[in-house]
Parts: C-alpha cells; structure tokens; sequence
C-alpha cells in the first residue's frame, strides 16, 4: 500500500466511467482517505494490513499519534477487537452496493450495464446477495461474461506462449476478478 491521491467520491454513479470493478475502485479510494487523512475518531485497534498500511501512507506525525495512542492502550487481546478501518471499509461497502441497487433503473447505471459493465467476483456475489432476482440475472451475466473474457485471454496465454509479449495486464485483470483490487482486502 503507498500514498495515493484521494478523489473526492460521494456516489458510487460517479465511478461507473472509470476502468475495473466500480466498486474495487471506489472502496479503494475510500481506504486511502482513511489511511491518508487524519481521523476524527480515536483509533483503538487496526489489523496487521492496516496497521502496515497506515505506516506506509499516513504522513509520519499523523501516522505517529495513532500508534502513540495504541501504544498507551490498556492490553487487550489484540485478535478479539475488531479493525477500525476494516469495520469502516464494511459498512460504507454496504451503503454504495444499496445506493447502486436503488439506482439501477437511473439512466448512468443503464449506460454502464451496456457499454462498460465490469464487477469483480467479490463485489459481484456481494451484490447479487442483496438484489431483487430479475437485477440478480443482470449481475450473473456481467459476471460470467468477465470470466468467459478471462478465460480465453488466459488461455491464449497459456497456450501460445511468446516471451516477447508478456501480457500482465490479462493476469493483473484475472488477479483482480477474482480478489479485488490489490491492497483493498487483507
């Protein structure tokens, strides 16, 4: 994880013209913010990703305060406590997949669905979960055209091989499919 600019996101419809999974990409922003911008709230535990994450893109005195203020904590079990952030990062995820759901009908939505619709595995199966079935239907076939599309470029890979043209941008696009952007989940 490394400093990042933060984008100034509030709707997840406002993410639907960039490349990749909208969600992957506004989850990720949203992770930066809160590893980048100090915190109003007191911070009271952080997993082994976050904690690293803070120490690599917090700015050194902000990044400092939090882990003073770790440090001077009581010790609890540090494994029963949740992450902060993680718990954060959990429920603004749940409030952009309700947001898309209500505005799956909005003409911004449609013209995604048509022209660029892309989810990862994750956030797929986590949308579907909480759709209605006929939106449930659309989301299965968004998905299953990805993996179809990954599925023949990784298999052009595979089986035609030429050390001239490595092609990461298929294994980058397959890694992302099926666990995310990198760096969003531990």
């Amino acid at each position: 994880m490394r400093a990042n600019r933060v984008a100034d996101y509030e709707s997840i419809l406002q993410v639907l013209d960039e490349p990749g999974c909208p969600f992957c990409r506004f989850m990720k922003n949203y992770q930066t913010a809160l590893m980048q911008e100090p915190s109003q709230k007191s911070v009271h535990h952080l997993c082994n990703f976050h904690t690293w994450g803070l120490a690599a893109t917090q700015r050194a005195s902000s990044a400092a305060r939090v882990f003073l203020e770790l440090l001077n904590k009581p010790g609890e079990a540090a494994d029963a406590l949740p992450c902060d952030i993680c718990v954060l990062l959990e429920l603004e995820e749940d409030q952009r997949m309700r947001e898309f759901l209500s505005c799956f009908h909005h003409k911004h939505v449609v013209q995604w669905l048509r022209l660029k619709s892309v989810l990862c595995l994750g956030h797929g199966l986590k949308l579907k979960h909480g759709a209605p079935p006929a939106i449930a239907v659309t989301i299965d076939s968004i998905m299953d055209r990805c993996r179809r599309q990954l599925a023949e470029e990784l298999s052009q890979l595979r089986d035609v091989y030429d050390p001239a043209e490595a092609k990461w941008g298929t294994l980058g696009h397959a890694a992302e499919f099926l666990a995310s952007q990198r760096g969003l989940r531990p």
